[in-house]
């Protein structure tokens, strides 16, 4: 076998190895010592007894940690580069309030400058998501590759991203109430229903009047059949409550976002077999919507049986700080195995993204290797293996730290050196 120390290489057409190291499986387990086998992009073998074929390249993992890729679930990467410049920013139709139909892949940069820094924090995937409005309209997956390869999948809408927090309803359009935004969700999910029946009675003028243009009602279509979930960021208690309902009523797969005020209401939101997605830096009560919110949100919630995401979401410059989160939520009671699974397995499993997420034979070979804990902020993702492919830990932030220290007096030892060190100061702030 050959040993490689820190080399970039690729495992998709040769088999290759990482030995020693303690593996966090993704579903709770962890093993100890074990080694994981990767062969043309997919894990071949995971254990502490696991053959290593003769010309396999090895990493060793000792002292190390591995994990599935983390997967963010409400991106903007791709679609903000500087976020309070419109122009540089594709993530929301502004000034529209409901666009079922619109779809962030259209607006997507595979080749965005925040890829490389977010995949260096060990995120290799994310749900790439819309915001603004009452409904947003349609999420996709990617591959944070950084090139046309992580461009969305657009075999199928992952998604439909929706609001009915105070922001949503204060619009004039909805008259400044809640109540409104429940009316208008009831109205455009009937029409849906009605154009499906109705179709070619509509094309011919034949048809009532409805609320939106065909194009967007018949996004709605994939929540209706149940084939994709209704994504609702809700904080309130009574927001929360009332989006359980109305799924139940439309008879529609939900997942919360948000849900600040949840643990009043955990084991309804558990009994309602609703997931949520949050992030646990945002358990603060800094709006009305969320005045009841506490720290600790996150692990009660998990208690009382509830399926987690975590996420960093909301703006595009903060996914590389996923792990961060998860470490928050654990400082709260969060069990650790558990914020782990609910950066990779959970976020998968949800959006029903298959073959991702988990480190086990036959799984994808989307994996990280961290110099330690991987939710301590002093370790640093050493290895980054997107589909077995190993992915450089370069971005433009650091290019630009090195153009300037190679004109530094002392030549490129020096400059190198410098980099070095800024590179792990930056990585133990972050």
């Amino acid at each position: 076998m050959t040993v490689v120390a820190a080399a970039l290489f690729v495992c998709l057409g040769t088999p290759c190895a990482i030995t020693g190291a303690t593996v966090h499986v993704g579903d709770g387990t962890v093993l100890t010592e074990a080694t994981v086998l990767v062969e043309n992009g997919r894990i071949a073998a995971v254990g502490s007894a696991v053959a290593v074929p003769e010309g396999t390249a090895v990493i060793d993992g000792r002292g190390r940690h591995l994990t599935p890729g983390l997967i963010e679930s409400r991106s903007q990467v791709g679609l903000s580069e500087v976020g309070l410049e419109p122009l540089a920013s594709d993530d929301s139709a502004e000034g529209l309030t409901i666009t079922p139909a619109f779809d962030v892949a259209d607006g997507y940069n595979p080749f965005s400058v925040w890829i490389p820094i977010t995949r260096e924090e060990g995120v290799t995937a994310h749900v790439v998501a819309p915001r603004g409005g009452l409904i947003a309209g349609i999420a996709r997956f990617a591959w944070l590759t950084g090139d046309l390869d992580g461009a969305p999948d657009r075999s199928r809408p992952l998604a439909l991203f929706a609001d009915v927090t105070s922001g949503v309803s204060e619009d004039p359009r909805f008259g400044g109430a809640r109540g409104m935004l429940w009316l208008t969700l009831r109205e455009v999910f009937r029409d849906a229903r009605f154009l499906r029946r109705h179709g070619r009675d509509y094309d011919r003028g034949a048809s009532r009047k409805l609320a939106l243009d065909p194009v967007h009602l018949e996004a709605l279509y994939p929540v209706l059949d149940g084939k994709v979930p209704f994504v609702v960021r809700a904080d309130r208690v009574s927001d929360i409550l009332a989006a359980i309902a109305f799924a139940r009523r439309e008879g529609i797969r939900l997942v919360l976002s948000g849900a600040r005020e949840g643990w009043r209401v955990a084991e309804r939101i558990a009994a309602a077999k609703v997931p949520v997605i949050l992030n646990p830096a945002e358990q603060r009560p800094t709006t009305f919507d969320a005045v009841a919110a506490r720290d600790d949100n996150p692990a009660l919630l998990d208690r009382a049986g509830v399926r987690l995401i975590l996420s960093a979401g909301d703006w595009s410059h903060n996914i590389r700080r996923l792990r961060q989160v998860a470490g928050i939520a654990v400082s709260y009671g969060l069990p650790h195995e558990r914020a782990i699974e609910a950066v990779t397995s959970a976020p998968a499993e949800v959006f029903g993204v298959e073959g991702t997420g988990r480190v086990a034979p036959g799984y994808r070979a989307d994996l990280v290797l961290w110099s330690g804990d991987p939710l301590e902020l002093s370790t640093v993702a050493e290895h980054v293996f997107i589909g077995g492919v190993e992915r450089p830990m370069d971005n433009r932030q650091r290019r630009l730290v090195q153009r300037y220290l190679d004109r530094r007096p002392g030549g490129a030892a020096e400059a190198a050196a410098g980099a070095e060190a800024e590179r792990g100061g930056a990585s133990a702030a972050r």
